[in-house]
């Protein structure tokens, strides 16, 4: 019985130091913090017990962030990848990713920081706002959307993340074999990668050679495209004021029709938060309300009357529904989904004009 447990420990042991074998050791930086290291708290919530934060930061200016609203029915888990990068005037790391407003963190020594206000300026307050270093870093699974670029040669398949530039191996497990077919069935040539969109996991894996490793696992595909480059989709695009082109309703194919507007979708900030909308023929609008996490709804307003035909007519008819159906959001670089109360994606859009 001792030497088995004794073997227990001996393999829990090498595997972690496997998993981190790559990682350097924590490193004091001008910014103020011990970097590689994870940075764990529960902050002040108005409408839940709390928002617990878990988040990685890693020297080369590179963060990975769950962030769970605790006491929440149904439970609701926020998790992103971005970048930081130090803003010495303020004494502070600035957090760019999926959220459309930088987030900001007070650096007060080298293993604790604390929340800023949405302009980066310090809180004064008594609450907890605090997030404190575990010591090193203990990287916490993500499940997320993703961008970024699908590579398969020689039986292996990897996946650059086009937001932080980082380069996983994927699990050939969940939906990979329809992203590994389609990209097999759509590539230009060999060694060519693709721009992916998915819903994805970031999570330890084995791999072909060498340790288990962080890898993609891909739980639904959303669609390639024919660009083998990251360049215009590094930095994400924003919910509002942003021209989204309409690309699937229901899983149906959305195209232009000729002599007929784009199909798209704007939504414009202000006072009267308002959106307008069209698949090609009649305009139609509303207003829309959102939340802190991707809480999005739609209501009626304003509809044009024309006769359109088939099958804009239908098309009509869909972008109504599912409009009044939506209940969540999430980008992906320029990428837009639209879920309704179950999780299921009902339409997807594409940013083109960026502000």
């Amino acid at each position: 019985m001792k030497r088995i447990f004794i073997a227990c420990l001996w393999l829990l042991f090498s595997t972690a130091a496997a998993l981190h074998a790559d990682e350097p050791a924590p490193v004091l930086g001008a910014h103020g913090l011990r970097l590689p290291a994870s940075f764990t708290g529960t902050l002040p919530c108005a409408d839940c017990a709390g928002i617990a934060h878990h988040l990685d930061l890693w020297p080369n200016q590179i963060y990975h962030m769950r962030r769970v609203w605790e006491g929440r029915d149904p439970a609701f888990t926020r998790d992103e990848v971005g970048r930081w990068h130090a803003d010495p005037a303020r004494g502070a790391l600035v957090l760019t990713g999926a959220s459309e407003a930088p987030i900001f963190w007070q650096v007060m020594g080298p293993d604790r920081l604390r929340q800023m206000d949405l302009e980066g300026n310090p809180i004064d307050s008594d609450l907890p706002l605090d997030l404190i270093s575990l010591g090193a870093l203990q990287e916490t699974d993500l499940s997320l959307p993703l961008q970024g670029l699908f590579l398969y040669l020689a039986d292996a398949a990897s996946f650059e993340i086009c937001l932080t530039g980082e380069r996983f191996p994927v699990s050939m497990e969940g939906d990979y074999l329809a992203l590994e077919r389609a990209y097999l069935a759509e590539r230009s040539e060999p060694g060519v990668p693709m721009m992916a969109v998915l819903d994805g996991t970031l999570t330890v894996r084995p791999v072909m050679e060498g340790p288990p490793r962080r890898s993609v696992v891909v739980n639904r595909l959303d669609r390639l495209e024919t660009v083998s480059s990251c360049d215009r989709h590094r930095a994400p695009a924003h919910l509002e004021n942003t021209y989204w082109r309409i690309l699937r309703l229901d899983g149906v194919e959305i195209a232009a029709k000729p002599d007929h507007r784009e199909p798209h979708l704007l939504l414009q900030a202000g006072p009267t938060p308002g959106y307008s909308a069209t698949v090609g023929c009649n305009q139609l609008g509303g207003g829309f309300t959102r939340d802190d996490t991707d809480g999005l709804r739609f209501s009626p307003g304003f509809s044009t009357l024309m006769a359109c035909g088939d099958p804009i007519d239908g098309w009509e008819q869909k972008l109504s529904s599912i409009l009044a159906d939506i209940r969540h959001w999430a980008i992906a670089g320029q990428s837009l989904t639209l879920r309704d109360e179950s999780g299921a994606v009902r339409a997807v859009l594409e940013a083109v004009y960026l502000p």
